[in-house]
């Protein structure tokens, strides 16, 4: 229900919304059109007239010799819905991925479900409920790879700041209980996950700085944080520096995009596979850092919220002697077989679509070094 005042306001809002597409101002129409649903979703004036734009739009743009300012228009309303539409998608595939993560297939497939449903060609979409379904059984019951996998998520997720607190402890007791999982086994999964997490922050100190993070006091720190033993300690260490000293830095990735979370994750994600980053937010900061460093390879987004794109930044990239042979690829919200075709024919060598399947950009790279120390050996 509204209130009378924001009913006042929506009815404004409809008539601003009329008056623009009646003049041919479909974006401005828009805008009035979200501020409606934004106070009441179900507004069916609001509907009618989104339909309606709809309707002008797939009409007007069959007509030939239509006003250059009216197609302008149109190709800018069909933009703001691609964009639209692929922050829906990514926003519940995000949501479906985390689902998973936790644990709750159902939740998971509903996601899936709905983003399909914006966009029946997601491969993401379609991979992960390929994969939800795997770990759910015939008749859409948990097998027991599923519960396995539930179960270590749950405690993963509970350790990750460090010892889980009483109310976690409570729901990972009551988890052991359903699923019918001994204390035996129950320790030996903990163990293992918090050997994970040890491992993992061991890793991060490493590429950070080496042996020169590796302080008496930074290491006490962790081994209370994750409750690690000097023993278990030592093997983990071991472990990690036999892993360190015959990989070393297998690259280094200039990491570009406007969002700061993905930049985040993207350099905590590469760093754990003994890869270098470099990280910059638009254009300018990137042909910068170019200057200073020759990358393996250049992972980038399309849209830096300015003027230059992602398209920009590669062919200032192949233009400069140090970047003219180094692979570029590009992230994406969406893609589209229009980008893929105009980025094949550019050279762009390849494209991953947000959100991130890890361990296919992995693989994509590993195969890029792999086939660049073959090129070595034979010539």
């Amino acid at each position: 229900m509204v209130d009378p005042t924001q009913k006042f306001q929506i009815d404004e809002w409809l008539r601003q919304a009329d008056k623009c597409i009646r003049e041919g101002r479909y974006v401005g129409a828009d805008e009035y059109l979200q501020k409606v649903f934004n106070l009441q979703p179900e507004n069916t004036t609001a509907r009618t007239y989104h339909d309606r734009i709809q309707f002008l739009v797939n009409q007007l743009s069959q007509r030939p010799g239509l006003q250059s300012s009216l197609h302008a228009e149109i190709r800018k309303y069909r933009e703001v819905m691609l964009k639209r539409k692929s922050n829906q998608v990514n926003a519940l595939l995000v949501k479906s991925r985390q689902m998973l993560e936790n644990g709750y297939f159902d939740d998971a497939l509903d996601g899936v479900r709905k983003a399909l449903a914006i966009d029946a060609g997601n491969l993401y979409a379609k991979e992960l409920q390929t994969r939800i379904n795997e770990l759910r059984g015939p008749k859409g019951e948990l097998n027991e790879k599923a519960q396995e996998y539930m179960f270590r998520s749950l405690l993963k997720e509970s350790w990750m700041n460090g010892r889980p607190s009483g109310e976690q402890e409570r729901i990972i007791l009551d988890m052991q209980k359903k699923m019918k999982i001994t204390d035996e086994q129950f320790r030996e999964q903990e163990q293992d996950v918090k050997g994970e997490l040890y491992f993992e922050a061991l890793h991060t100190l490493w590429l950070d700085g080496g042996l020169v993070g590796f302080t008496d006091a930074i290491i006490a720190d962790l081994m209370r944080k994750f409750s690690i033993s000097r023993i278990e300690h030592s093997a983990i260490e071991s472990k990690l520096l036999n892993q360190v000293r015959k990989n070393r830095v297998r690259g280094t990735i200039l990491v570009v995009d406007a969002d700061a979370e993905l930049l985040k994750e993207l350099t905590y994600k590469l760093r754990l596979s003994s890869y270098a980053i470099i990280t910059a937010i638009n254009f300018e900061e990137a042909l910068a850092s170019m200057k200073i460093v020759r990358p393996t390879f250049v992972l980038s987004g399309v849209e830096f919220g300015g003027s230059a794109s992602g398209f920009d930044l590669f062919q200032a990239i192949r233009l400069t002697a140090e970047g003219k042979d180094t692979p570029v690829f590009f992230l994406v919200s969406s893609l589209d077989r229009t980008t893929q075709i105009i980025g094949k024919r550019l050279g762009v060598d390849d494209f991953f679509v947000k959100p991130l399947d890890y361990e296919l950009l992995l693989a994509t790279l590993s195969g890029k070094l792999l086939s660049a120390k073959g090129k070595l050996k034979s010539s």
